[in-house]
């Protein structure tokens, strides 16, 4: 059964509101908690399975494994989308998380192309270490691409879709629902519940969102022998950060990294060898040759009008008015205005105290 909007739950404290997804797992809808007055998402197994041999294993690991979810979420790891409440309805159980307000990652590169590095291994990394506490709890996403990463404004990255197409649903239906082909291994088709799968959609969505382009599924590298590019082929990217990528990508789990720890050390060497384009050093150029020449015309300038402080002030006055003129275009390309002001004025006062010195000197010696 398909619950309509307006369609109330739990007497009254949950009312659906849509459908945002429905998939051979189950279904997804955005509801409104009633007292809070907050947005929520409720998920649900599809009854489409009741025909299944499994289907009573499927409830019961639905159950297990909401209970699970629930207890990871009192950790409130930032990362992870919080599991408020799990109860039954009308004979179907009901998984209730938070709404989490964003743009998938999938529609992010969608929109802007392919992100620059160090941006899209931030995401990937956040998301690593979300994964990393899920493993400890003896769970695997199963389903860690894009379009299950939400990105806010704030840059944090958020992994969502807990509970339907992880790691709860039936053996026998794993080859009819097929979690998304392009970003995960392929003997996730037979049941393989590791976290080298999780290490397989984490690198693989780093390939699409480094590059813009979805790498090659493995169901066709496995049966057709179809070789994956190497992302570098697609993006500007550093040989680190290719290497990772691939190695998570390994089409045999045996041969990626066997822990989401593992492979983010990679990761870690692949972000601090990403090159940084840094502004060019502004050149500073000083017109010595020019403050040179001033400075020994203060200098003359403050020998002649040293007898009488009228004349020096006025040589001083008129001097720097002159030398400010013809000066400062050049200085102005590497300082400040007032930078330029107090090198000539303390050019035009070195030059006019030299020149007052050496006529104090010739009336000695004179």
């Amino acid at each position: 059964m398909v619950w309509a909007a307006g369609q109330r739950l739990q007497n009254d404290k949950y009312i659906i509101e849509k459908i945002l997804g429905e998939g051979g797992f189950g279904i997804t809808y955005q509801a409104r908690h009633t007292l809070l007055q907050q947005l929520m998402v409720i998920k649900t197994p599809n009854e489409r399975l009741k025909n299944d041999p499994e289907y009573p294993k499927y409830l019961r690991r639905f159950v297990e494994e909401g209970r699970r979810l629930e207890k990871l979420s009192e950790q409130k790891h930032p990362n992870i989308v919080r599991v408020r409440d799990l109860f039954e309805e009308g004979g179907i159980y009901c998984l209730v998380m938070d709404f989490v307000a964003g743009e998938s990652l999938f529609n992010l590169v969608q929109r802007r192309g392919a992100l620059p590095p160090t941006e899209a291994v931030e995401y990937v990394r956040q998301i690593g270490e979300a994964l990393t506490v899920v493993h400890q709890a003896r769970l695997v996403h199963r389903d860690a691409h894009p379009g299950n990463i939400m990105v806010q404004r704030d840059g944090k990255a958020i992994l969502i879709d807990f509970g339907i197409a992880g790691e709860i649903f039936p053996t026998t239906v794993s080859s009819r629902f097929f979690a998304h082909p392009v970003f995960a291994p392929y003997e996730q088709r037979m049941g393989y519940r590791e976290p080298t799968v999780d290490v397989y959609s984490l690198a693989a969505s780093l390939y699409y969102v480094v590059t813009g382009q979805r790498p090659t599924p493995s169901s066709k590298r496995k049966r057709r022998k179809v070789r994956l590019v190497p992302p570098k082929q697609h993006a500007d990217i550093s040989a680190e950060l290719n290497r990772a990528i691939l190695k998570g990508m390994k089409l045999e789990a045996k041969n990626r990294p066997q822990s989401m720890r593992e492979w983010l050390k990679l990761l870690e060497v692949a972000n601090r060898t990403v090159e940084v384009s840094l502004p060019p050093k502004k050149q500073i150029s000083i017109p010595w040759v020019w403050l040179t020449r001033w400075l020994l015309i203060y200098a003359v300038l403050g020998f002649f009008s040293a007898p009488s402080a009228l004349a020096w002030a006025f040589a001083f006055g008129f001097g720097f008015a002159f030398g400010f003129g013809f000066a400062s275009e050049e200085l102005l390309k590497s300082f400040s205005k007032f930078h330029t002001f107090l090198i000539l004025l303390g050019t035009s006062w070195l030059g006019l105290g030299l020149g007052w010195l050496a006529y104090q000197i010739y009336m000695i010696i004179r």
